[in-house]
C-alpha cells in the first residue's frame, strides 16, 4: 500500500466497536427493500459488494421505526416490528464475512413525507407547519405521542442489536422528525418540547437515554446531525455542537456530520459545483470539541481529499457516499495503489438521490455503474455461444453497449466516424462545473480496451461494411444533430448551434441564446465566463427545468452572478441581421443588437443506417439519441439492457 494512503487504513474504535479502517458507506436510500419493508436479497447483495470492496463501516439507509406515520416512501426499509429482525441478521452476517461493521440508521420522516405513503393518514411533526418544499399539511404531535415515539426509536435500536448488527445511528439530520424538533425552523412549540435550547433538545435526548437503557452500556450509538441547516431560523454549527455535547454525555459514541434540510438539500446532495470535501471545514469544528469519533460526509470522491481530511484532523472517518455507488471497490483500489482504476462518480444525482426523490424511479442506479442493484445479472457466467456484435457509434450509449456485450463474452466490433471516442461528452464537459463528465467516456473507453473490443476510430459504419462483417447483432448509437427551428433568418452566417458555440472562436461579444433548457443555460454559462454579454430566450415560464434541483440551483446562481439576461415566456419569431423579433406576454418587440445567435432548442436523431441495413442483420437495435434525443442515463441504460439480454 502506498504510504500516502496509509492513514485511511488505520483502525479506529467507536465505543466498543473496532472498525478496520477510516472509510465508510453512509446511509443512502436505495429502493431495494422487499415488498412490505423487509431486507431483500437484492439489498444484501448490494451491501455485500461494498463490504467485499473494503469499506470498514457500512450504515444501512433510513429505516422506519413507525409503521403508521413513519414511512417516507413506497419502498421504505422498516424495523418497527420483530418480524424484520431475521432479514437484518442475514444482512449483518453477510457483511461480517468481509470484516466490515454494519450499523443501521433509524428514523421517522416527520413532515417530510406524503400522506399516500402512510395510508392516507395526516403527517405528524413538532408543529403544524408544512415543510416548505413539499407543502404537505401536518399536525403537531401530542405530548403523549412524543413519549410513544421516543419508545419506538428505542425499540428500533434494540432490534438493531438483536439482529446482530454492530451499531445504530439516529437520523437527526436533513429535516426529518428528530431534526425538526431540534430547530426553530420547524419547531414552534411553547411546551416542554419547544421554546428554546432545552425544549429543542428534549426529544433527541430522551431517545438517546431510553435507547441506552435498552441496548446496554456497550452497544455503539451514532447520531447524524445537519451541523449547518442553511435556512432561516435553522441551526448553525456552534448551536449544533452545543446540542451534541448533551447527546454525547447521554451516550452517543460518534457524531456523523452532515449538512442541510429539505429546503437546502442542494448542499446535502452536492453536485459538481461544490468542491470535494466542502463539509470538512464544519466537521473540523466538531473535532476540536469532542473526544468521540467524528464522521464527515460531503462529496468526498478523490482519495487525496479523503487522506487530507483524516491527516489534517478534520474528521476521524470519511463517508464515501455516491462514489461508493459508482465503484464499490474504491477502498481496495486505493489500498492496492490502483487509484487510476477507480470509476469516478459524477456527483450528478440523476440516477441515485434525485432518481428516487425527483424522478420517482423505483430504485437507484448509477450512470457510471449500471450493475448497481443488478449485481447478480452482471455476475452471470459468460454466454455459452458468443455472437458477433457490431456497434455503430462511440458515444456513451454505444460504449456501454460494447462494454456490456463484451463482459457477457460476445465478440464486439465498434465503429466511430469521428477521430475520438466519447461522442458529445467532449462538449458536455466544457461548461463550468462539468469537467467531470469526461469520465462518462473515459471509464468506458478504458473498459472496452481492457475487454478486447475491436475499435475502429475515424471510420463511419456503412451498409457495405455491415454486409462484409456479417454480424449477428447491430446496435446503432449514431447520436443526434441540433434541431433547426423554422423561423426566418435562421440560416444566417451569425447563427450557430450550441454545440458549435462551445468549441468555436467565432462567437461575438453580444450573444442571444435561443432556448433556456439545460443546453441553452449551460452554453450561456460558458459564454458568459468567456466575457460575452449573453441573453437567453425561453418560451416556458422557467429555465433549466430538464435537470435536477441541485444542479439547477447552482447553474441559475452562476447565470445571475454573471448578469446573463433571462427572458422567459418569450418566443423568437424571426432573426434579422443583428436583432431578433420576439413574442412576449406583452406583445411583439425587437431585441438586440447581437453579434451571434445560438440555437439550443433540442436535437433530432441521426439513424439513416437503420434503413440502409434492412435485411442484412437479423437483430438491429437503435439506442440513445439515434432513437430519441435525451440524457446520458437513458442512452447507457438502453445500451446495457440490450447487451445483457443478447
Amino acid at each position: 500500500m502506498p504510504e500516502d494512503y496509509s492513514v485511511l487504513f488505520q483502525p479506529i474504535k467507536i465505543g466498543t466497536m473496532e472498525v478496520k479502517n477510516r472509510v465508510s458507506v453512509p446511509p443512502m436510500g436505495t429502493g431495494f427493500a422487499a415488498d412490505g419493508g423487509g431486507v431483500s436479497d437484492r439489498l444484501i447483495k448490494y451491501h455485500e459488494l461494498r463490504a467485499r470492496g473494503g469499506f470498514g463501516l457500512i450504515i444501512v439507509e433510513i429505516t422506519a421505526i413507525d409503521g403508521e406515520t413513519g414511512l417516507g416512501s413506497d419502498h421504505a426499509l422498516c424495523l418497527y416490528d420483530d418480524k424484520f429482525i431475521p432479514g437484518f441478521k442475514k444482512l449483518a452476517d453477510t457483511v461480517h464475512k468481509y470484516g466490515a461493521r454494519l450499523a443501521v440508521q433509524i428514523y421517522h420522516p416527520g413532515r417530510s413525507t406524503f400522506s399516500r405513503y402512510i395510508g392516507g393518514r395526516e403527517l405528524v411533526a413538532p408543529s403544524p407547519v408544512p415543510e416548505p418544499i413539499q407543502h404537505q399539511p401536518c399536525r403537531a404531535l401530542t405530548t403523549g405521542e412524543i413519549k410513544g415515539m421516543v419508545e419506538k426509536f428505542a425499540q428500533g435500536a434494540l432490534r438493531v442489536k438483536k439482529a446482530g448488527c454492530d451499531a445504530v445511528e439516529f437520523h437527526g439530520a436533513h429535516g426529518y422528525l428528530i431534526s425538526e424538533f431540534m430547530s426553530a425552523y420547524a419547531n414552534k412549540r411553547t411546551d416542554e418540547y419547544g421554546g428554546g435550547f432545552e425544549g429543542f433538545l428534549r426529544f433527541p435526548l430522551e431517545i438517546v437515554k431510553r435507547s441506552r437503557e435498552l441496548v446496554g452500556p456497550d452497544f455503539p450509538l451514532l447520531f447524524r446531525i445537519s451541523a449547518e441547516e442553511m435556512v432561516p431560523e435553522g441551526r448553525n454549527a456552534s448551536e449544533s455542537i452545543e446540542i451534541m455535547k448533551r447527546l454525547v454525555e447521554a451516550g452517543i459514541n460518534a457524531v456523523d456530520v452532515s449538512v442541510g434540510v429539505m429546503e437546502s438539500s442542494v448542499y446535502t446532495s452536492a453536485p459538481p459545483d461544490m468542491p470535494q470535501g466542502f463539509n470538512a471545514r464544519t466537521s473540523a469544528e466538531f473535532k476540536k470539541v469532542f473526544n468521540v469519533p467524528i464522521i464527515v460526509v460531503g462529496r468526498i470522491n478523490e482519495p487525496s481529499v479523503a487522506v487530507e481530511i483524516i491527516r489534517s484532523g478534520q474528521a476521524d472517518l470519511v463517508h464515501i457516499g455516491r462514489q461508493s455507488l459508482t465503484d464499490p471497490y474504491w477502498p481496495a483500489k486505493v489500498k492496492e495503489g490502483r487509484t487510476q482504476d477507480i470509476v469516478k462518480c459524477l456527483s450528478c444525482n440523476e440516477a441515485c438521490i434525485e432518481g428516487l426523490a425527483i424522478w420517482l424511479r423505483p430504485s437507484i442506479t448509477c450512470v457510471q455503474n449500471l450493475a448497481l442493484g443488478r449485481e447478480e445479472q452482471y455476475e452471470r457466467p459468460a454466454v455459452s455461444k458468443p455472437r458477433t456484435v457490431l456497434v455503430a457509434g462511440g458515444g456513451p450509449g454505444g460504449l456501454e453497449a460494447a462494454r456490456t456485450a463484451a463482459l457477457r463474452g460476445h465478440r464486439v466490433i465498434l465503429f466511430e466516424k469521428d477521430g475520438y471516442l466519447g461522442g458529445q461528452t467532449k462538449l458536455v464537459a466544457i461548461p463550468p462545473a462539468k469537467a467531470i463528465y469526461c469520465e462518462v467516456a473515459q471509464s468506458r473507453i478504458k473498459a472496452i480496451k481492457d475487454l478486447g473490443v475491436d475499435i475502429h476510430i475515424g471510420k463511419r459504419l456503412t451498409a457495405d461494411v455491415v454486409r462484409q462483417l456479417k454480424p449477428d447483432v447491430l446496435i446503432i448509437a449514431t447520436g443526434s444533430e441540433p434541431a433547426i427551428p423554422n423561423i426566418p433568418g435562421v440560416n444566417a452566417k451569425n447563427v450557430m448551434s450550441a454545440r458549435k458555440a462551445l468549441s468555436s472562436e467565432e462567437v461575438g461579444g453580444d450573444v442571444l441564446v435561443i432556448g433556456g433548457g439545460l443546453v441553452g443555460c449551460e452554453a450561456a454559462d460558458y459564454l458568459a465566463s468567456k466575457g460575452k454579454h449573453v441573453t437567453v430566450v425561453e418560451m416556458l415560464k422557467h429555465t433549466a427545468r430538464d435537470i435536477g434541483p441541485a444542479a439547477r440551483f447552482f447553474l441559475r446562481k452562476r447565470l445571475k452572478e454573471k448578469r446573463v439576461n433571462m427572458l422567459t415566456q418569450t418566443k423568437v419569431n424571426a432573426i434579422s441581421d443583428n436583432s431578433a423579433l420576439v413574442a412576449t406576454p406583452e406583445g411583439e418587440r425587437k431585441i438586440g443588437p447581437f453579434d451571434t445567435f445560438v440555437l439550443a432548442i433540442g436535437a433530432v436523431p441521426v439513424n439513416e443506417l437503420a434503413e440502409q441495413v434492412k435485411g442484412l442483420v437479423s437483430e438491429v437495435y437503435v439506442i440513445g439519441d439515434a432513437d430519441k434525443p435525451g440524457k446520458i442515463l437513458a442512452a447507457v441504460e438502453k445500451g446495457a439492457e440490450i447487451a445483457l439480454n443478447l
